[in-house]
């Protein structure tokens, strides 16, 4: 596939709860001071493996899409039906509704999201 980025959906299961035990014992400071567990913190770090998820990686991709689409256009304004890059289009379109639907009640990681986006 050509990246870490192993989705909570994934179809081999293994790999799909080793991803994800690895992710839960990287947040666990205890784990990142043991010399066992620096040493396989580095070499998942050495493959490219995404420690924040494959939703977060995929928002960071779209998010620099759209960084580079405002440093060509001048604006954020994303067409509906931009051709060029129907996922950018459609990944603008759900920010916009979600941050409609969401505005009061956002949860921090969204609070931190949209404040990039501002």
């Amino acid at each position: 596939n050509g990246h870490c980025r192993v989705p909570r959906t994934y179809k081999n299961r293994k790999l799909r709860s080793f991803v994800q035990t690895m992710r839960v014992h990287h947040k666990q400071d205890d784990k990142k001071q043991d010399p066992v567990w620096k040493r396989r913190f580095a070499q998942l770090e050495d493959l490219g493996f995404a420690w924040e998820g494959h939703g977060d990686s995929f928002w960071q991709e779209r998010f620099e899409e759209l960084c580079e689409y405002k440093e060509a256009n001048g604006h954020c304004r994303v067409p509906f039906r931009y051709e060029k890059n129907t996922k950018l289009a459609n990944w603008v379109k759900r920010m916009r509704q979600y941050h409609k639907e969401h505005d009061k009640k956002q949860k921090p990681v969204w609070k931190k999201r949209f404040a990039q986006l501002e």
